[in-house]
């Protein structure tokens, strides 16, 4: 899957994050506070998500209305198995590890991580665990 720059991606959180196809200024109304574009670029960023295969467009009266072709769950799977594999060489632990050791994650975001991972195993029994 190919990644998208920062600026993509907030566009395409945005997206996500209305929850249905959405207008331009529906996106704008869920981008961060920090992103002061001008409705061009961000037409820009929608353009280019639709070339990428990302969204659709579809003209419903005299707007835009914009819907996601990727799963937001499917977009970060793909991205932060990539992140991993090259940053960590795909060990979980040391990445784990270094947002510990960093203090980027809690002891009580660790015990979290630990009640889900048991809920999931349970859950998943089916699943190779090696």
């Amino acid at each position: 899957m190919e990644t998208l720059s920062r600026s993509e991606e907030q566009v395409m959180t945005a997206l996500w994050e209305c929850g249905r196809s959405a207008t331009r200024r529906e996106i704008a109304a869920k981008l961060p506070l920090d992103c002061h574009w001008a409705d061009t670029t961000l037409l820009n960023f929608l353009l280019r998500l639709e070339k990428k295969s990302f969204v659709r467009s579809e003209k419903q009266g005299n707007k835009n209305l914009y819907t996601p072709l990727v799963r937001r769950l499917t977009y970060c799977g793909a991205v932060s198995e990539a992140h991993l594999r090259t940053l960590y060489g795909g060990d979980l632990r040391g990445f784990v590890r270094a947002l510990a050791d960093t203090n980027r994650i809690s002891y009580a975001d660790i015990e979290r991580l630990l009640r889900w991972l048991g809920e999931y195993q349970a859950a998943n029994p089916e699943y190779d665990y090696e």
